[in-house]
């Protein structure tokens, strides 16, 4: 580093993202004295069931639960603590012998913490003369999600790093030399859990981000700087060079519009993405977006796109305006009203394509989202000039 031509030390923040389900949580629950029967869309079903059973004082196999479809889970809906469950089981011994359904507001759901932790990541990196990035050191600080779950005595290794804060960082495929990742865990206070995508939701826009950042300072094109980090990586490259033919990266986009670029492995699957942005006012609109996903053999195609249609408008929403802020120990944020997400009409064309290859079978529910806010922002800075390095962008626009 002390070497190098050429240096950026810039901080990243992410805010705390509340999951935003379309169906509001509920649970309906029915208990008898030796028995317990509950009726509920959850992401946790054994560890929900043990809780119902100490609640209750019963045998495990005594209490029966029904997975039922789920409007939006996004790691909401499951829940550490099992929240709305053991509420609604708690209703329901109101009126034992009964079915009971309880069901959150939305100011229940968005004001009752649970959220993607807040986060902020320091990098320090550099390229050489010819604008090659040759170290990168990178701080984080996040609040520590599978360190604060069931799951932690089967993750947490004697260092007692989270590889959920890291993730996507500690193993990114980029080829730079000197590579460095610290982490320390941030306040406990504001309970947290996993948000769609996990730690890969704030390390792609991190890492995605301040490799531009390198691109811009080294004077190379966004997407030849990854090509050539990503030489031994052909799987990775595939797919960058497959989204990169969809948008026509070198061609010229329409007047008043411009392009970022971003690519995140995640959950065993590699996605890229290209979007196409104009901002006017301090307003951004994003207008397209081409997508290209290698996720091993696709059983589904069609159900793969639609992942992917829906993870890129799940992230670009939280991009774009998604944010929980605490004043005097409260959440703020508490419907659609101060929480906005994408509508219809702002929802950017969106066009997919399976890569297909030989690796092993990856996941669809989450990769779609990690690389939209960095290649958002990255189109912003190609249009203005103007580098996003707190989300959401509507707040740092603001201050422009």
């Amino acid at each position: 580093m002390q070497s190098a031509k050429q240096k950026i030390d810039v901080e990243y923040e992410l805010p705390y993202l509340a999951h935003a389900c379309m169906e509001p949580l509920n649970c309906v629950a029915r208990v008898d004295a030796d028995r317990c029967e509950i009726w509920v869309g959850t992401q946790m079903q054994s560890i929900e069931r043990d809780l119902v059973a100490q609640l209750l004082g019963l045998p495990a196999e005594q209490v029966t639960l029904h997975t039922t479809f789920l409007g939006g889970g996004f790691g909401r809906r499951g829940n550490p603590a099992a929240d709305f469950v053991l509420e609604g089981v708690q209703v329901a011994q109101a009126m034992p012998g009964r079915p009971v359904k309880t069901l959150w507001t939305r100011e229940d759901d968005m004001r009752g913490l649970w959220y993607r932790p807040f986060v902020m990541s320091r990098v320090q990196a550099a390229v050489d003369a010819k604008g090659k990035p040759t170290a990168w050191q990178q701080s984080t600080i996040s609040q520590p999600v599978i360190k604060a779950s069931p799951f932690a005595k089967f993750a947490i290794k004697a260092d007692g790093i989270d590889p959920s804060s890291i993730e996507g960082v500690v193993d990114m495929p980029y080829g730079i030399a000197n590579l460095s990742v610290d982490l320390h865990d941030g306040n406990p206070t504001i309970p947290i859990q996993w948000w769609r995508s996990v730690g890969h939701s704030h390390t792609a826009f991190v890492v995605e981000s301040a490799l531009d950042e390198l691109a811009a300072l080294g004077g190379q094109d966004p997407l030849e700087i990854r090509r050539g980090l990503l030489a031994e990586q052909p799987r990775h490259l595939a797919v960058l060079n497959a989204v990169a033919k969809m948008a026509k990266w070198q061609s010229k986009p329409p007047a008043g519009r411009a392009r970022g670029i971003a690519l995140h492995a995640s959950f065993g699957s590699i996605a890229a993405q290209v979007a196409e942005v104009s901002v006017s006012d301090g307003q951004v609109r994003v207008h397209r977006v081409w997508c290209a996903i290698d996720c091993g053999f696709a059983v589904n195609p069609d159900g793969v796109v639609a992942q992917m249609e829906s993870g890129i408008i799940y992230g670009l929403s939280a991009a774009l305006t998604g944010e929980i802020t605490i004043e005097s120990g409260r959440p703020i944020q508490g419907n659609f009203d101060t929480y906005p997400i994408v509508r219809i009409n702002e929802t950017p064309t969106i066009e997919v394509q399976i890569v297909a290859s030989d690796g092993r079978m990856g996941g669809v529910g989450e990769p779609g989202t990690p690389p939209i806010a960095p290649a958002v922002c990255n189109a912003i800075f190609a249009a203005t000039g103007q580098r996003i390095r707190r989300l959401p962008i509507s707040a740092s626009l603001e201050r422009v």
